[in-house]
């Protein structure tokens, strides 16, 4: 798997992890923000004496990822296919990424939409061939672009990676081009990529590894706490049943006595 990731960059913010429109996404151009003016100032665009919507409006959609990569064996000039298919949740292609009706294009002629405000800075390289003479994909090529639909999923963390393709690799000495188009200096913040192998166990995560053994050992340390404390009072627990039980028989044995004089 070929993967980009970054950091300190908050996109767990709620803010900006609920600015974003769920209705558009899935088909419904007008549909606004769960809240509104969560979207703003993305979620519309004034022209003329008419407010037009962003589509899809929201910042997760305005600051999507436009950096595009390029991995080459190493003394070549071939590129590596870079495998951008099924490369997201199959729950999030099929139900909540959904083109609307009557889909033209991002630059339809009846103007019901403008793209996201950021993504005019792109339109004019969009589509354009390259060094190499390959064209230059710097947009989603609709909603359901799965680079699209990987970006507008938040990270939990302000630091993470996404999935950006699927790869396969003989071994070798490798080259990647990068196109930097995005920012990350004003906000301190830093971009890599990473490769890695996957299994049916999925791929490689120190950090749920380094929880499940942290939570384990807590569990046992806990188990045996508590195991030592049962034994050690279980003599004294006895104790206190045994004479509970007694004073429960000495009372039925009062009560006993008392109806029979009656």
């Amino acid at each position: 798997m070929f993967l980009y990731g970054m950091n300190n960059y908050y996109q767990n913010h709620r803010l900006y992890r609920q600015s974003q429109s769920f209705l558009q996404l899935m088909g419904n151009i007008e549909g606004g923000c769960y809240v509104k003016g969560y979207c703003d100032p993305y979620s519309q665009k004034t022209e003329g004496d008419k407010e037009v919507p962003y589509y899809p409006k929201g910042a997760i959609a305005n600051s999507y990822f436009t950096d595009t990569f390029k991995l080459k064996k190493k003394g070549t000039k071939n590129s590596v296919e870079l495998i951008t298919t099924d490369i997201s949740w199959k729950s999030d292609s099929e139900s909540k990424f959904l083109l609307p009706e009557n889909w033209k294009g991002w630059q339809p002629e009846s103007g019901e939409f403008v793209i996201p405000k950021d993504w005019g800075n792109w339109t004019k390289l969009n589509g354009t061939k390259d060094k190499d003479g390959d064209e230059m994909k710097i947009l989603p090529s609709s909603i359901r672009d799965e680079h699209l639909i990987n970006w507008m999923n938040p990270a939990a963390f302000p630091s993470f990676t996404k999935l950006y393709a699927k790869v396969k690799l003989d071994p070798g000495e490798y080259e990647l081009e990068v196109a930097y188009r995005y920012r990350v200096h004003e906000f301190h913040g830093e971009k890599y990529v990473r490769l890695a192998e996957t299994s049916w166990m999925g791929g490689r995560s120190l950090f749920l590894g380094s929880a499940y053994c942290i939570v384990g050992i807590f569990c046992l340390v806990a188990a045996v706490f508590f195991g030592v404390i049962s034994r050690k009072t279980r003599a004294k627990r006895h104790e206190r049943k045994k004479k509970i039980d007694e004073q429960l028989v000495h009372y039925k044995d009062q009560n006993n006595h008392a109806n029979s004089t009656l």
